[in-house]
């Protein structure tokens, strides 16, 4: 999934997803914790990434990376290293 933009060396493309606005209970989640959501969509990665690849679900940290809108979307291009965990669903 090709979008235009290719990551150098150890950088992550991620697309940051949404925060549900409910709980799956039903609770309406306040504002200040949808802000707070640090779970994206890996895009595309650069040459020297590793231990991740394109489609994985994937927590990272909350202030790194530089946010791109591009094509309508939200993106962040960050360092591999500040990605902290792979979701395994």
């Amino acid at each position: 999934m090709s979008i235009g933009i290719e990551p150098l060396g150890d950088m992550v493309l991620v697309q940051m997803e949404a925060a549900p606005e409910k709980t799956q209970s039903g609770l309406l989640l306040p504002e200040e914790a949808r802000e707070k959501m640090t779970v994206g969509l890996v895009v595309s990665i650069g040459a020297d990434v590793d231990h991740i690849s394109a489609g994985d679900r994937v927590i990272y940290r909350q202030y790194s990376g530089t946010k791109i809108e591009w094509l309508g979307n939200e993106y962040l291009l960050m360092k591999s290293e500040d990605l902290q965990a792979k979701l395994n669903e």
